[in-house]
């Protein structure tokens, strides 16, 4: 962290708005509980202008806070930002739901020599930290709220899962047009421990803020093997896994996928969105679900991915 990073996050932002983190996972900050398996992270935050000012966008953080022989340090494990232009006058307020993906508290403990994850749980040097940020035209200082989490036992499957490759680019970066009807992309299975892979399957959503609250909405799935053929799964070109498949521990199987049938344009008219401005609206959000299937256990891993509309 930098000398102008710490200077912000110390003086807060104060003066120009206030930020308040009102849910954690549907729950009150103080009584939210995240797994360390838990790859995902959602809630809700509040704005108030103390100021008449410009809203320009919304970002979130996860942090892993340890105290170690110098004192307390952060790590920032995941992050996500929505952009949100809006003037706002003194005294005028807003919410705004969030989620950020891509987080791997397991990693990053191991990275500071944390292995035994049951030992984590309610260990007084660790402490994961969500902080939300109000990005304010010529603030100085950007205006946040930083809440603590408490960490709870590993709910981690058999399996990991996670999306590589959308559209041929990284799932980190990945972008999609909305009138596309046909997605592709790539699902890496790994196991953590003996296991039999017997399906992955893929779903397409957008994630819209209406006036009502949100709503999800299944927009297209597909899934390997296909229904009512033999066992095995012919993707496009590239890697594909024979089902079902055995996998030990560090075991890796890998697939790669096509969604096909795809209507963004209807979905988002179904529920008063216009489509030609879809890909800037902060309400809007494309979401890819890849899953693993086991053996007697259905949604066994489940990796979520959002996607760039344009």
């Amino acid at each position: 962290m930098g000398f102008f990073d710490k200077v912000k996050k110390f003086a807060g932002g104060k003066g120009m708005a206030n930020v308040e983190v009102l849910t954690i996972n549907d729950k009150v900050p103080g009584e939210a509980v995240v797994a360390i398996s838990d790859g995902t992270l959602g809630g809700t935050m509040k704005v108030t202008a103390a100021q008449d000012c410009t809203m320009l966008a919304l970002k979130y953080e996860i942090i892993l806070r340890t105290e170690g022989a110098s004192g307390w340090g952060d790590v920032i494990i995941a992050s996500n930002k929505d952009a949100y232009a809006a003037d706002l006058k003194v005294g005028e307020s807003f919410t705004h739901s969030f989620k950020v993906d891509e987080i791997d508290i397991e990693k990053y403990l191991n990275n500071q020599s944390y292995n035994d994850m049951a030992a984590v749980v309610g260990h007084p040097k660790i402490k994961l930290v969500v902080n939300c940020i109000a990005d304010v035209k010529g603030s100085p200082f950007d205006p946040c709220a930083e809440v603590e989490v408490k960490l709870g036992a590993s709910k981690a499957g058999p399996v990991l899962a996670k999306t590589t490759v959308i559209e041929g680019s990284s799932a980190n970066s990945a972008s999609f047009p909305v009138t596309d009807s046909v997605l592709k992309g790539t699902i890496e299975v790994t196991g953590r421990s003996p296991c039999v892979l017997t399906a992955t399957r893929y779903e397409i959503r957008l994630e819209l803020q209406t006036e009502k609250g949100p709503v999800n909405v299944l927009v297209a799935k597909d899934q390997d093997p296909e229904l009512k053929k033999d066992s095995l799964s012919v993707s496009f070109g590239g890697t594909n896994i024979k089902f079902p498949r055995k996998l030990g521990k560090g075991d890796e199987a890998v697939q790669t996928w096509m969604v096909s049938n795809i209507n963004i344009p209807a979905k988002l008219r179904e529920h008063g969105f216009d489509p030609d401005t879809a890909a800037g609206d902060s309400r809007v959000k494309l979401v890819v679900l890849n899953i693993a299937d086991l053996e007697g256990q259905a949604d066994a891993a489940v990796a979520r991915t959002a996607v760039q509309l344009t």
